[in-house]
C-alpha cells in the first residue's frame, strides 16, 4: 500500500460500501417498517370506529338455522333463471292482490332483472378472470341478492303512502329503493281510456321502486 493512488482506492471502497448498504438496505427498510406501521394504525383506527365485534348469540343462530324460520318464506332460495322469474311472477302476484286490497290503482309494472343466460349466452370460461380471486374460507353457502320492480301508483300523490303500507303486508321481502316522480301531461293522441284511467286532476307519473332480495348459492 506505499502507492498513493491504492491508498485512495481503497479509501474510497471503505467510504462507499457503508454509503451503499445505508442507501440500498438500511433506508428501504426503513421505509417499509414506517409504510406498515402507517398501515397497522389505520387498520386499529378503523377496528376502534366500527365498535366491539359481538358474536350471534345462541337464540339468534337458532332463529337463523331453524329450517321452518319465518324469513326461509320471505327470502327464497332462487338457484337458477328458471327459479327467479317463478319469484318475480310469485312477488308480482302477491303485491298486485296487496294493492288492490287497499284500492291503489297500478298503471303497471316493470322487473329489472340481471342479464338471463340462455343457450346463445356467451360461455362462462370466456368471462372469467384470469386470475380467479380465492375464495375466503368462511364464505358463505347463499348469498343474497337481489332485483328492482318499477312499479306505476295512478292517482294523487297520497296513494303512494297507501301503497307503501300495501308493500309492508306483502309475505316477499319487499324493499323501497326509490322514487321516479315526473310531470306527465296528457298528450294529443293519448287513448281516453289511458286519460280516463290517470283522471282529469292528475299531471304527473309517479313510479315506485322496490328491491326484493332472494338467496343464491354462493360461491
Amino acid at each position: 500500500m506505499r502507492n498513493p493512488g491504492e491508498r485512495l482506492l481503497l479509501g474510497l471502497l471503505l467510504a462507499a460500501v457503508p454509503a451503499l448498504v445505508v442507501g440500498l438496505v438500511i433506508l428501504p427498510s426503513t421505509r417499509r417498517l414506517e409504510a406498515l406501521r402507517q398501515r397497522l394504525e389505520a387498520a386499529h383506527q378503523v377496528a376502534a370506529d366500527a365498535g366491539p365485534f359481538v358474536p350471534v348469540s345462541g337464540e339468534e343462530r337458532a332463529f337463523l338455522e331453524a329450517p321452518d324460520a319465518p324469513w326461509r318464506s320471505r327470502i327464497p332460495w332462487v338457484p337458477d333463471d328458471g327459479a327467479r322469474l317463478v319469484q318475480v311472477d310469485r312477488v308480482v302476484n302477491e303485491l298486485a292482490a296487496a294493492l288492490s286490497a287497499r284500492g291503489v290503482r297500478v298503471g303497471g309494472m316493470k322487473a329489472q332483472l340481471d342479464p338471463v343466460q340462455a343457450d346463445f349466452s356467451q360461455p362462462e370460461r370466456a368471462t372469467r378472470e384470469a386470475f380467479p380471486r380465492r375464495a375466503a374460507a368462511d364464505a358463505p353457502e347463499h348469498r343474497m341478492y337481489g332485483w328492482v320492480l318499477e312499479v306505476e301508483i295512478l292517482g294523487p300523490t297520497r296513494e303512494l303512502f297507501k301503497a307503501l303500507a300495501a308493500v309492508a303486508a306483502v309475505n316477499a321481502l319487499l324493499e323501497p329503493a326509490g322514487l321516479r316522480w315526473s310531470a306527465a301531461q296528457a298528450q294529443a293522441g293519448e287513448a281516453p281510456r289511458k286519460r280516463q284511467a290517470r283522471g282529469p286532476n292528475q299531471a304527473h307519473r309517479q313510479v315506485l321502486l322496490l328491491r326484493n332480495y332472494y338467496l343464491k348459492p354462493g360461491g
